[in-house]
Order: structure tokens, then sequence, then C-alpha cells
């Protein structure tokens, strides 16, 4: 009886997510999959999970910053790729880069190890595919590498956006952001390395010299990889991806400064830069400035990545070429990236409360050792089971959101690392995302909507399953293959 009881609470425990999963089997939209979610975890945890009013309460005070930072850093991100877009900014940014390469193959590499990790770690959301596809169709790439090398460029999303998702899930598993940050990256190694290689398995037969173009590749990536550890020790976790990715960029202005291509860059490109200088060493003074003070909100609002994105918007609004036009007015700048925010900031946000409930009411707890039963097999299954949830979602945020409890107990049930398999599940349901429907489908529309191309009679216009079915299989046999790797070295870590 009592088993069947166990197996009862379990099986409730996990509708939350298995409504989540259902709803993305019948292809439903994501703001129905957060919602539905919520609400069935809202009345399994009030129905078999009786929590006392004065507990929801504590959880309120607990989570509710994280929540409100997290919504937050998410409407900086989207309003900041607004402005930037309509500005012409991040034209001008782009434009200049994509001009300097010196070739084919050191573009393609800067626009992968470059521009799209530096646009998804400011604003997140996959707009970093936005930034590549076109710059890579101009090197001269097809619809299909165009779409696939812009999405393995998604390898700073633990990072994007500021790093909310790494947030949430540093609070939900009680540890340090700083620790999962730091963690993060060194888990990030295979991820980095895994995209530079499938890069030259795309590549390789068009390369004059296939040896130095994996050179080139690998090189990016380690230091991508080693400027955002290192951002992370000294600078904190939210600014890391920016650091990381802008170490990449600067190293190949030097060397196309060498190789006498580089373009000059005139005071449009240099006011286009300003917002990004400015979030950056923003972000950077202001934990310097407050590294004295006492655990605060306070504290937390001066050094939140949402604060400085915020002024980051309105120095891009006030001073980037072309901000000062009719149709850019900030009331309607702010109304239509609100328009914008409001499917992803509900979706987000109700996997994140989803999260805080799991957390509050035991039913992670339940879970975790339902699956800590599994044995140290479960350590090798869990990565691969953030990477499903990151997959489901789109967002590092959301599987977070829905896992991070249930991982962090399984661990404690299993006598386990907790920051390990934290790190872990953030990092492969980051790099999941890079396979998420949405990301995919957005790669397709920029390259299928490109202007240069809709002019040109006798460019190749394959459709979206076409596009699709060539770019699914490689990146799902390389997540697989991370997932698999990260699982191991979780469990000899243990």
């Amino acid at each position: 009886m009592v088993k069947r009881i166990q197996g009862l609470l379990v099986f409730a425990a996990a509708l939350p997510i298995m409504v989540a999963l259902a709803l993305f089997l019948f292809r439903a939209k994501a703001i129905y999959m957060a919602l539905w979610s919520l609400l069935t975890g809202l009345l399994v945890a009030l129905v078999f999970f009786r929590v006392e009013p004065a507990a929801w309460l504590d959880a309120g005070a607990l989570f509710g910053p994280t929540v409100l930072e997290v919504l937050l850093i998410l409407f900086g991100g989207v309003l900041l790729s607004r402005i930037t877009t309509e500005s012409g900014a991040m034209s001008n940014i782009s434009g200049w880069l994509g001009a300097s390469a010196s070739n084919m193959q050191a573009g393609t590499v800067l626009v992968v190890f470059g521009l799209v990790p530096f646009a998804e770690s400011v604003t997140g959301f996959g707009i970093g595919v936005t930034v590549g596809v076109p710059l890579l169709l101009r090197l001269g790439h097809s619809v299909r590498r165009s779409a696939l090398l812009s999405l393995l460029g998604l390898v700073t999303v633990p990072w994007g956006a500021l790093g909310p998702g790494t947030l949430v899930g540093a609070d939900l598993a009680g540890v340090s952001l700083f620790e999962i940050g730091i963690r993060s990256a060194v888990m990030s190694v295979p991820v980095m390395l895994g995209s530079a290689i499938t890069c030259w398995l795309v590549l390789r037969h068009e390369a004059q010299r296939p040896g130095r173009l994996l050179a080139h590749l690998l090189g990016a990536a380690l230091l991508l990889n080693a400027g955002i550890l290192g951002a992370n020790f000294a600078m904190g976790t939210p600014p890391a991806g920016i650091v990381g990715s802008l170490i990449v960029i600067l190293v190949h202005l030097v060397v196309f400064k060498f190789a006498g291509t580089l373009a000059v860059a005139g005071p449009a490109v240099m006011r286009s830069l300003l917002p990004y200088a400015v979030l950056t060493f923003g972000l950077l003074l202001a934990r310097l400035s407050t590294s004295a003070m006492d655990v605060s909100l306070l504290r937390r609002g001066l050094v939140s990545g949402g604060v400085w994105l915020l002024v980051a918007c309105l120095v891009a609004h006030y001073f980037a070429p072309g901000a000062k036009t009719p149709e850019g007015s900030l009331s309607k700048r702010v109304g239509a990236a609100y328009k914008s925010w409001i499917p992803v900031g509900v979706t987000t946000g109700a996997f994140t409360v989803l999260g805080a409930i799991l957390a509050l009411s035991g039913m992670g707890q339940m879970l975790g050792a339902a699956l800590a039963s599994m044995g140290q097999g479960y350590l090798v299954v869990g990565p691969i089971a953030g990477g499903f949830a990151g997959f489901i979602s789109g967002s590092n945020t959301a599987a977070n959101s829905m896992l991070g409890a249930t991982q962090a107990q399984a661990a404690l049930a299993l006598g386990s690392s907790v920051l390990q398999l934290a790190a872990v599940t953030n990092v492969t349901a980051s790099m999941a995302t890079m396979l998420a429907p949405s990301r995919m489908l957005l790669a397709y529309e920029m390259a299928a909507l490109d202007p240069s191309r809709e002019s040109d009679s006798s460019v190749e216009h394959p459709s979206e399953q076409e596009v699709t079915a060539w770019i699914a299989p490689q990146l799902a046999i390389l997540l697989a293959i991370v997932c698999s790797l990260l699982g191991v070295v979780t469990l000899l870590i243990h």
C-alpha cells in the first residue's frame, strides 16, 4: 500500500513535466506549454503536496527577486535587440567586421565564434542567429550551411542575455551563481570543440587547406572558452559571454590589421559599439564598487544584468546612428518590445515559477529520489535529461526551471555533487537549444527572407523541410555525443 501511494506521488510530481512534453508533441505554442504546466504543478502541489501558507510567503521572498530579475533581463534583451536593429547599429557592427575579414575562412570563423556568441551573450533568444545568417550568406555560403553554422555559434547560451537561465539553475540547486558559472565554463569545453569539429566537417571539402581550417576553428573555440572562464573569475558570470566573444573578435581584428584588410571603423561604428561598452564596463565597475557591500536587494539591483541592459538600451536609443527618427521614439520601441516580450516573458516566468513550486512543495525532492533509484547510472542520464528539456522548451532558463530542483535532489540522494549535475544540466540544456524547432525555423527564415537572395533568381531556394532535414541529424548527433560525454564525466567526478 505504501509503495502504491509513493508511486502515485511520484506520478503526480512528474505530471507538470509530462504535460509540457505532451503539448510539445502536439506542437502547442511554448506559452501554452508553460501555462498549462504551471497550472498542473500548482494543482498537484495543492492536492498532493499540501504546503503551509507561510511556506508560500517564504518561497515568494526567496524566489521572487530571481523571477523579477530574469524577466527584466529578458525584456532588456528584447528592447536592446529592437533598438540596435532598427537604428542600424547591429548592421554597422556586423558589416564592418564582415568587410574586414581577409578571406571566406577567416570571416566564417569570426562569425561562428565571435559575432554570433557576442550577439547571443548580449540579447539571448537566438538573436545570434539573426546576426550570423546574413553575414554567412554574404560570405558565399548556401542557405543550408548559413543556417547550420549560425546555430553552431550558439555556444554561449549559458551566458545569453547575461545568464538568466544560469541564475535560475543556481538558485534552484542552492549553489552560487559564481560557482555554477565557473563549472559551466569548464563543462562547455566539449560543446565548443564539438561545434568547431562539426563546422570543419561541413566546410573541409571546400577549404584549400583543411588542416589549417581545423586549427583555426579549434583555436577560436578554445580562445572563446578561455575568455569566458577568465571573465567568470574576474567579472562574474553575467558578462562572461560578452567578454569571451569580444576577445575572439579583437584577436581576429589584430590579425586582419596585420593582413592589411581591416576596414576603418568610422564614427557610425563607434557609436554603434557604445551601448555594449556601457553594458560591459558598467557591470564590471558595479561589481567592483559593491564587492564590500553586504548581500542585499540594493546590491543585487546595482549589479543586475537587467538594470544595466536598460541603461544600455537608453544609450543605444539616444546615441546610436539613426536612432532619432519619428518611427523610433522610445515609447514606441518600448511598446513594441513589450509585445515581443510577452510570449517570451510569460513562458519563461511560468516555467521559473513552476521550478520554484517543484522546489518548495517537495515535488522536486520526490522526483529526485525516484530518479536516484536508478543508482549511479542516473549521473550519466541526468545531463541527457537536461538536453532533452532544452530541446523541448528552446530555453535553458525554462529547462533549468523544470529540472533544477529535481536534479539537485537526485544528486543529494546519490551522494554526488549538486554543483556538477546542475552545471552539466545547464550546459546540455543550453546546447540543445541549437536543435530546438524554434531556433531552426529562425535560422531558415533569416536565410530565406534575405533581400539579396530574393532578387537573385539563380540562387537556390530550398524549403524549410529540406533545410531542417539536412541540419537536424548533424546537430542531433553532436548533441548526443556531448551529452553522453558529459554524463560520463559527471559519473567519474562522483
